[in-house]
């Protein structure tokens, strides 16, 4: 893969414009491969739960259908709610940035690190 001159996929120094492209030079093919890749992770990490919960029941260790009969205390459902909307926000705030900077650089750092 060639990276052109002007949008890069990997950072080289700090940011003093807008955030970079990141992904401007990968083909829509490997995005999705990448997407692919991490479903099937997910499927794996889904699939080993599922073989360590019937262990734990085989072993007597819980009791048969404990994961799914489980109830939360009213603090534990309020813990869950907050994680997944903290979740769903760090996804969707990767959607929905903003190309302006993140921090704020003084532009003169330019003459320090231009060759």
């Amino acid at each position: 893969m060639t990276v052109s001159p002007s949008y890069k996929t990997y950072h080289t120094g700090p940011v003093t414009d807008k955030e970079p492209v990141l992904v401007h030079d990968l083909p829509q093919d490997r995005i999705i491969s990448a997407l692919v890749t991490l479903a099937s992770e997910l499927y794996m990490v889904r699939d080993r739960v599922k073989v360590l919960e019937a262990e734990l029941e085989k072993h007597n260790v819980l009791p048969p259908d404990a994961v799914e009969s489980h109830e939360d205390t009213d603090e534990q459902a309020a813990d869950r709610v907050a994680d997944a909307q903290a979740f769903a926000d760090r996804f969707w705030l990767q959607l929905t940035m903003s190309d302006e900077p993140v921090s704020d650089i003084d532009p003169l750092i330019k003459k320090y690190i231009e060759d």
